[in-house]
């Protein structure tokens, strides 16, 4: 199983990506290398064996939508390669326990996560309302989507911290490194791109080093406050025709001081805006090869 996973690590899309990490790595600071506290990060590997023929390298490039989440960094201290998420390290028993709790979805970090990408997967401008919804409330659909769809998993401060990352600190972190994370993106080329922190700082740096500060005209981006009070938060979404690319501002994944919900509809809302006006996803299937 080792092996396996290591090929899918070491080839292709995450194969390049591990060249950049290195790269990032020796940008760090000679005792936050020595204190080992890098995360890698990337395409999740998925808990399958050798004759599933499973390849996630693979199954991203045909992806019709790839779906990419940026959070804002590892919350344990300790550096290690988060595409190990669903699977473990062999010879750590604790992150095989981890590993089996994530794929099935305990606590909400990563319920919220599945459910945004059950809705980003499967929404289209006829199944967009309460079937849709009911799907995403099904956990067994969502460990079945979260288990075998291919999605990307990046952190933005790739130095592992604590349980929480100021806003000054996530600022500070992309004044230093919005390039590289810039591309790492451009590696993955996702055509769905999901910041997940509340301000919007991620998303404002993926706009400045990864769209060149292009904001779309109002044909091509949504910008709203979703509902009244005390529901009253911005929806955002820019659609980057040439591209081929869809980024979305979201709450960070934990529901702690807000309602799980939120953290689902203020990515769907706009998406269902999206269709309303572009009636397909075909128009930014194939993200551009650049």
């Amino acid at each position: 199983m080792e092996e396996y996973y290591q090929k899918q690590l070491n080839e292709s899309y995450n194969g390049r990506l591990n060249e950049l990490f290195e790269e990032w790595k020796a940008s760090c600071s000679e005792s936050d290398r020595a204190a080992d506290r890098f995360c890698e990060d990337g395409l999740t590997l998925k808990y399958k064996d050798v004759e599933s023929g499973y390849d996630i390298n693979a199954e991203w490039e045909r992806a019709d939508r790839r779906i990419m989440f940026i959070v804002k960094d590892c919350p344990d201290g300790w550096g290690y390669d988060t595409r190990r998420l669903l699977v473990g390290y062999p010879d750590n028993e604790a992150s095989r326990k981890g590993a089996d709790k994530t794929r099935n979805l305990k606590g909400g970090f990563f319920k919220n996560i599945a459910v945004m990408l059950y809705e980003l997967y499967n929404m289209t401008e006829e199944n967009k309302g309460k079937e849709l919804n009911d799907g995403a409330k099904d956990i067994g659909r969502l460990k079945t989507l979260f288990n075998e769809v291919p999605f990307a998993y990046v952190e933005t401060k790739k130095l592992a911290g604590g349980k929480k990352c100021d806003d000054a600190v996530l600022t500070q972190t992309l004044e230093k490194d919005g390039q590289l994370l810039a591309r790492e993106i451009d590696i993955l080329r996702p055509n769905i791109i999901v910041c997940c922190d509340t301000h919007g700082i991620i998303f404002d740096s993926v706009v400045r080093n990864y769209f060149n500060g292009i904001v779309p005209d109002d044909a091509h981006r949504w910008v709203y406050k979703y509902g009244d009070s005390p529901y009253d938060f911005e929806c955002k979404l820019y659609y980057y025709k040439d591209e081929g690319a869809l980024l979305f501002n979201s709450y960070h994944p934990t529901s702690q001081g807000k309602e799980a919900w939120t953290v689902r509809e203020r990515v769907c809302s706009p998406f269902r805006q999206f269709f309303a006006r572009y009636r397909t996803f075909d128009v930014v299937s194939k993200p551009i090869q650049r």
